[in-house]
């Protein structure tokens, strides 16, 4: 009921500001403004109110606020968006409508671009290792099913990172100290020489954790470069080279949670970490000729790891490469006008690596592993060469009929392709407690093709309400593990039916409403067997509805408030969910780890002088720890950070409160159907930024 009344608060405020800013608009109808422009959602530029989709942003000035330590800081309180870090680091954990649950480590079902360049491979893993987040100038989020313009692999949603542009030249030295010696270094040089464009970047984010055994270091590199050929031929390329240490602690029993969160885990595995090195680099160009645009990209990363998990010590790497040619054609239908965009994209992931056992172990009284003493190597376990590749066609045009209306009708085609290749000759058997030898091999060729039509729409009401529909649906491929555990996986296909309004008022006043209503054909699901074993299953179907609502107003010159909720209702409505100990009917449940309700609010300040501050609270509501609904965790209210600052000049100073009131809340709970496990949120904690622009 207390959470019930949050909302109604903030719904009656939205009224109130809504009621204000019609009377304000109607008084100064030509001061209007629409909002920043946005390129990730159709591909090219438009305003966000005429995007038929539910998209947000994070602006320059917000991230600018913000400690950056990992992408989870700048998208926490979006509407529709789950983002939190179990581990801290860059961790991030990202959920769009759903989309991404099963993730245990990086970011699934959702494309994430840098830049506009993809960095997700093509089995639809992305891996945040080697994004700096101190050159992060903007995110541009696109919620729901995308696969028309990004291909399989998109059915949650898109992320593009958007960093600081070569053009601009920027300039800056940035330190920031903290709490637990939280460190971080960023030195960014930006000239040019005649129409050429350098930025040279390098960072550097360290801290010894407020827990055991999770401390995290990075050092990044990186160098940008523009040039203007002519008046219409421009060309970008970017080169980063990345090395990250990371510590995982791993999830903590519910007494252990209740007594010191500051410990590490007491499960088996407990020298847990990843430890990369990422090389990636890009070039794009962009050339007009009459009413043809064309936009080439090409890419490539290259990356090793040593990664100490479950049972096993994962050593090795991967290559990916690829292309996409995009073209806009400007024309005119009927008179009005339009704009047809088609291109083709390939892309390719080579990966080799070998697991080995764990070296040195105890043994308890009974024969079994108890503890993991080291992350020293033992005897090979596995040996994996796997490729995996993607190839798309897409064509939407985008007409104007009229003042009023925007139309984009699209279509694109996927082929995703697996080769893999894996020897296994040790595993770990959970019921004996012992490594054992085993004899498998695991040849398979899959071939995965899907046809994701969308149509969009956006009516202009008035010059400040947009209304927009879509229909659009996504195509998500099983990924490399989990075929290699269940070859009989189907891909999952999701439609989505969607609606909403936009609002934009003179000073920047906004409000954006979405409503969707999604059906997912073969959810593909994490599910726990005895051991605790993690392996993949097909849902049958699965439904979800959601409303989200965003909300800004400028109270007072400066002043700025705002907030936003989300209504999340997704339950599987066909799902037998196969067990070792039997075969569980899941028909009717609802999503674990998903709120129903989740909400935020901010105010922030900044006045002539230079002085700011700025302050916002989270709330999660409820929900259940497992797909048998077995149980719920009652989320954490009013999880609140603040910051005060003065930034004058070509000073930027700042010094933020993180968990201001110090509430101990978990980050994830879940059940592996024997024991409960809470991975804990931080406690207090301080940081203090010095930024100089020269």
């Amino acid at each position: 009921m207390q959470k019930f009344f949050h909302c109604l608060i903030i719904a009656v405020c939205l009224v109130i500001s809504i009621s204000y800013l019609e009377v304000e608009a109607k008084e100064n109808p030509k001061d209007v403004e629409l909002g920043e422009l946005n390129v990730t959602a159709t591909r090219t530029e438009r305003t966000l109110a005429e995007i038929p989709a539910g998209v947000s942003t994070v602006s320059k000035e917000d991230i600018k606020n913000t400690r950056m330590l990992n992408l989870k800081e700048a998208l926490n309180g979006m509407a529709g968006v789950q983002t939190e870090t179990k581990n801290g680091g860059y961790d991030t954990r990202l959920i769009i409508r759903g989309a991404g649950l099963k993730a245990r480590y990086g970011v699934r079902e959702i494309m994430v671009l840098m830049d506009g360049v993809p960095i997700t491979d093509p089995d639809g893993l992305t891996r945040l290792d080697f994004v700096d987040t101190q050159l992060v100038e903007q995110i541009d989020v696109v919620k729901g099913p995308n696969s028309t313009l990004y291909g399989a692999n998109a059915g949650g949603g898109v992320i593009n990172v958007i960093t600081k542009s070569p053009y601009e030249e920027p300039k800056s030295l940035k330190l920031g100290y903290g709490s637990n010696d939280t460190q971080v270094y960023n030195l960014i040089y930006g000239t040019h020489i005649d129409n050429t464009f350098f930025t040279l970047s390098a960072s550097r984010r360290s801290t010894d954790s407020w827990r055991k055994w999770n401390e995290f270091d990075t050092d990044q590199f990186s160098l940008k470069l523009g040039q203007f050929i002519d008046d219409k031929t421009g060309l970008e390329a970017m080169v980063s080279y990345s090395q990250s240490d990371f510590q995982l602690p791993g999830s903590l029993t519910k007494a252990q949670f209740d007594s010191d969160i500051t410990q590490r885990t007491a499960d088996i595995w407990r020298q847990m970490g990843r430890y990369s090195q990422v090389v990636f680099s890009n070039i794009k160009l962009e050339k007009q000729v009459k009413n043809l645009t064309f936009k080439p990209l090409v890419y490539y990363q290259q990356w090793e790891h040593f990664h100490p998990v479950t049972g096993m010590i994962n050593d090795g790497g991967a290559y990916n490469y690829g292309a996409d040619f995009q073209t806009d054609v400007k024309h005119q239908i009927a008179g009005g006008e339009a704009t047809l965009t088609g291109g083709v994209t390939a892309q390719v992931d080579g990966f080799s690596a070998d697991k080995f056992t764990y070296r040195d172990v105890t043994i308890g009284s009974n024969g079994k592993i108890s503890a993991t003493l080291t992350d020293k190597k033992g005897e090979r376990a596995e040996t994996a060469h796997n490729g995996t590749s993607k190839y798309g066609l897409y064509l939407q045009e985008s007409l104007r009929p009229s003042d009023k209306w925007i139309i984009d009708l699209g279509v694109r085609y996927d082929l995703v392709t697996f080769d893999l290749d894996t020897d296994t000759t040790k595993e770990f058997n959970y019921s004996t407690g012992k490594y054992k030898d085993v004899n498998k091999s695991v040849e398979r060729q899959k071939e995965f093709k899907a046809l994701n039509p969308r149509l969009g729409v956006v009516y202009s009401l008035t010059d400040i309400y947009n209304l927009y529909a879509n229909f659009s649906t996504g195509f998500q491929t099983p990924q490399t593990q989990e075929l290699t555990s269940n070859p009989n996986l189907d891909p999952l296909k999701v439609y989505n039916y969607e609606t909403g309004v936009k609002a934009r008022w003179t000073g920047g006043h906004s409000l954006d409403l979405s409503l969707f209503y999604m059906q997912v054909k073969d959810e593909i699901v994490q599910v726990v067997q005895p051991g605790p074993v993690y392996e993949y299953q097909n849902a049958g179907e699965s439904e979800k509805k959601g409303v989200e609502l965003t909300g800004r107003y400028q109270l007072l010159p400066g002043l700025v408030l705002g907030g936003s909720y989300t209504y999340s209702n997704f339950k599987f409505k066909e799902f037998t969910e196969v067990r070792g100990v039997g075969n569980e009917d899941r028909s009717g449940n609802r999503y674990p780890y998903i709120p129903q309700h989740q909400y935020s609010l901010f105010a922030q300040y900044k006045h002539e002088s230079g002085l700011k501050f700025k302050v916002d609270t989270n709330t999660w509501g409820r929900y259940y720890v497992d797909n048998a609904n077995s149980e719920q965790y009652n989320g954490y209210d009013f999880l609140t950070n603040a910051l005060i600052g003065y930034e004058q000049g070509n000073w930027d100073l700042s010094f933020t409160a993180y968990n201001l009131f110090d509430q101990r809340y978990a980050m994830e709970v879940t059940s592996d159907g024997n024991a409960t496990k809470y991975n804990p949120g931080a406690p207090r904690t301080f940081m203090g930024n010095v930024t100089y622009k020269f």
